[in-house]
């Protein structure tokens, strides 16, 4: 997909009043993407605006990065001033750009989650819950390391935590577990032993991303 249909995908998905993506004309016969939050009220300069704005897209990120299972790239180009008729007044720094493939991901995101879309859930669950922002710390930007799949094991309640709440059976999480532990201590000459069938690194990642998302749920 191009740019453009890319942004109208992801736009659907954060439509909350402290992120939304939507399309509007900023100056005469031409529209742009554009980031409107709350959190922009009590800013006074576009210093300020930017920082905010910023933190926003690295959230966004965050969120687009775990549920569509790539490597989005966003960023903030201008600050637009407009008035009551919404109508651009100046902009400074001279659009919201993104790279993502997964519309499954994207359908995701898009669904409702009460009364709004889960990305907008998400990203609002963030500001208030400090878990959510370590699960998607952890998770970071890019494909997970067997260190990382560990780690979102033990993070969501180990694998007996994991079975008691119904995030995935005990036995699939045990075995990407003890794989995990396995290839996390390559260079040591004992190394954990690996389970019978262990599951490759792009299946573990599945499965830790998965845990993650139904983990995420429970605390919307």
């Amino acid at each position: 997909m191009g740019q453009e249909e890319v942004l109208a995908a992801v736009a659907p998905c954060f439509n909350g009043d402290k992120a939304r993506i939507k399309r509007q004309r900023l100056k005469e016969k031409e529209d742009s993407w554009v980031l409107e939050s709350s959190e922009f009220g009590p800013c006074k300069t576009g210093e300020e605006v930017l920082a905010v704005a910023d933190d926003i897209v690295s959230r966004i990120h965050a969120i687009l990065a775990l549920y569509c299972n790539h490597t989005p790239v966003l960023s903030v180009d201008c600050i637009c001033w407009t008035n009551a008729k919404g109508e651009s007044l100046r902009t400074v720094r001279g659009s919201v750009s993104i790279n993502v493939t997964s519309s499954k991901g994207l359908a995701e995101l898009k669904s409702l989650s009460g009364t709004q879309p889960l990305g907008s859930a998400v990203f609002e669950a963030m500001t208030r819950d400090v878990k959510i922002n370590d699960a998607l710390d952890l998770h970071g930007d890019s494909g997970l390391s067997w260190s990382q799949v560990y780690d979102i094991i033990d993070f969501v309640g180990g694998v007996k935590g994991i079975g008691n709440a119904g995030y995935a059976g005990t036995k699939q999480a045990s075995a990407v577990r003890q794989t995990a532990n396995h290839y996390r201590h390559q260079g040591i000459k004992k190394k954990p032993s690996l389970p019978v069938n262990p599951p490759t690194l792009v299946q573990a990642n599945e499965f830790a991303r998965g845990l993650l998302k139904r983990w995420i749920a429970s605390r919307l």
